[in-house]
């Protein structure tokens, strides 16, 4: 899988953090986080770019990981597609996930030093790597995601039972609503996830206030690693 290890990693990591960019975006475009969140933990950060390029669809730039057709990727451009995902399982949901587990597995790093997140489409795809993953994770960064796939999600979050994640969402966030974010979280906490969930006033995006908070997260695992013997 082609991806990209920002500048600011750490020569000594003690964790890896793997940041999934969002739809119609690419692995370059969450980079800026590594230089802002990386004096919290040392970690490598390793940026995945998505496999499918939605050119066909009309959009000009980036990459998606779900859907993986040009019809599709049409569809989500114009339509509701996004307002209906939590109805929805894609096989590039599915797939994604694998492919992503393969990186980090690629890395040789224990999976409880693994820390994975995105923003937006991004978001769900970590959490469908963690389902994925041979072992749980030490965690979870999620900007601005949504529920999707609650079926199967619900039968299957149970393995994640203890897993701290961070999660951020916009009050006025236009592409996924608030509400989507809330179940998400919702949903995580009732299967044993402990989430820290930060609302802010904003749109579609990671403020100021969303990366103070991802710090204080990251912190936390320091600490963990400070503590031990």
């Amino acid at each position: 899988m082609e991806h990209r290890i920002a500048e600011a990693s750490a020569k000594d990591p003690s964790h890896l953090v793997v940041l999934c960019h969002g739809f119609g975006a690419g692995a370059e475009d969450l980079m800026p986080l590594a230089g802002e969140l990386n004096g919290a933990l040392p970690a490598r950060w390793v940026f995945p770019a998505a496999p499918f390029p939605p050119a066909g669809a009309g959009l000009p730039y980036g990459r998606a990981w779900f859907p993986r057709s040009p019809e599709e990727a049409q569809r989500a451009l114009v339509g509701d597609y996004f307002a209906r995902l939590e109805e929805m399982d894609p096989d590039g949901l599915r797939a994604s996930g694998a492919e992503v587990a393969e990186l980090v597995q690629s890395f040789g790093i224990p999976w409880s030093r693994v820390i994975l997140g995105g923003f937006s489409q991004g978001a769900m795809v970590a959490v469908e790597t963690a389902l994925a993953a041979a072992e749980r994770p030490g965690g979870l960064l999620l900007f601005s995601g949504s529920l999707i796939a609650r079926s199967r999600w619900q039968r299957e979050l149970g393995k994640l039972g203890g897993l701290p994640a961070f999660q951020s969402h916009g009050d006025s966030d236009p592409i996924l609503a608030p509400s989507s974010g809330e179940r998400l979280a919702h949903l995580l906490e009732k299967n044993g996830l402990t989430v820290r969930f930060h609302r802010f006033p904003g749109g579609h995006e990671i403020e100021s206030g969303v990366v103070r908070g991802a710090q204080a997260f990251l912190l936390g695992f320091a600490d963990v690693d400070d503590a031990q013997p």
